[in-house]
């Protein structure tokens, strides 16, 4: 008798032998050349690819056939109405969607190219102000070519498209950089160095570490001092201190 176990055995051991085989080559390439004939096969034909399909493929191949019998499938643009059909009578929704879509009140209709000019402007009468206004500007620019230069005029005779035209100046207040050289005031020639900047500037004394140096001594101050609460927690790793929140 075949328990459980030993037929879970056989078809894990066909399952495996299945999964095991090669993937089957549906090209059958035999010597293929790198030039192909147009105008003849060549003598041999076993030197040119061969194709294969597999029953899928051509399965998948063939065309759709077309079932004449189907309402969608109509040969003819005119075909007959059911009795049902003549005497359907739509539900109010079917008329609700059957509605057209109204146009929003807000939509307005593309311009025409050529705009259309109102009765009231082609009977328009034009101002003297608009007449006037409408006129070209008269130049005459010989007349001030031919002019002698005038003199020189005062910032109030400029006009203002010409005060804005002028390069900026400089500020009275702007200073320039310093020069590299420069000469040293006579109370700066003359100062008197006081004792405590004369202490200041006395540069600290550090022995060098072949000369008896300990860079590693810990000052008394530094050994009796005691860590805030702040700083204990602080020194705490960042997990340990993650579990106690």
């Amino acid at each position: 008798m075949v328990t459980h176990a030993q037929a879970w055995d056989s078809t894990r051991e066909r399952r495996i032998s299945y999964l095991a085989r090669p993937k089957v080559n549906h090209q059958i390439i035999c010597n293929r050349i790198s030039v192909y004939w147009t105008d003849k096969l060549p003598s041999k034909t076993h030197r040119f690819t061969v194709p294969a399909l597999t029953p899928r493929q051509a399965e998948l191949s063939r065309s759709k056939k077309i079932y004449q019998g189907s309402e969608e499938n109509r040969s003819f643009p005119i075909w007959p109405v059911s009795a049902a059909s003549k005497h359907a009578v739509a539900s109010p929704r079917v008329k609700e969607l059957a509605q057209p879509k109204l146009i929003n009140s807000a939509w307005e209709a593309d311009r025409p190219v050529y705009t259309r000019v109102s009765k009231g402007a082609r009977t328009a009468a034009a101002r003297e102000r608009t007449t006037h206004l409408a006129k070209p500007k008269k130049r005459d620019f010989s007349a001030k070519l031919d002019a002698p230069s005038a003199p020189p005029r005062s910032v109030t005779q400029f006009t203002r498209t010409e005060y804005l035209a002028r390069p900026k100046t400089e500020h009275p207040s702007y200073l320039h950089d310093k020069p590299v050289r420069w000469a040293v005031s006579a109370g700066t020639r003359n100062a008197v160095l006081s004792a405590r900047l004369s202490e200041l500037a006395r540069p600290k004394v550090r022995k060098q570490i072949f000369e008896g140096y300990n860079p590693y001594r810990i000052s008394s101050a530094a050994l009796h001092a005691e860590a805030s609460a702040r700083l204990r927690e602080l020194s705490i790793p960042q997990r340990v201190r993650k579990k106690r929140l």
